[in-house]
């Protein structure tokens, strides 16, 4: 079998993700992030800023079964969150050139 390195950091990202915009207006905010272009670039950019945590599986099935190497502490979800908050923002002003800044 082959081995693969999984990033367990880009499940909880992915997550939050969804969670955080969910909080947002549909307009402009989730609409914008509904571009899988751009919503790669927010989960491109929340993980250039977290610690990412990786294994080395056997099996890529191993991963979804086992929700334990999914943890991560409410401090870690709160930078997660904070770094999603930040990026939504700092993507929205490159692309379309206005401050989009939500109130976190």
């Amino acid at each position: 079998m082959s081995k693969k390195i999984v990033n367990l950091t880009l499940p909880i990202v992915s997550e939050e993700i969804e969670d955080v915009l969910e909080t947002y207006p549909e307009y402009p905010y989730q609409r914008a992030f509904s571009n899988t272009n751009l919503r790669q670039d927010l989960v491109a950019y929340v993980l250039s800023h977290v610690p990412n945590k990786y294994t080395v599986i056997e099996d890529v099935q191993l991963v979804s079964s086992n929700s334990s190497l999914l943890h991560c502490t409410s401090e870690q979800r709160m930078q997660i969150e904070r770094w999603i908050h930040l990026g939504i923002c700092d993507i929205l002003s490159i692309n379309y050139g206005v401050s989009y800044c939500h109130a976190m």
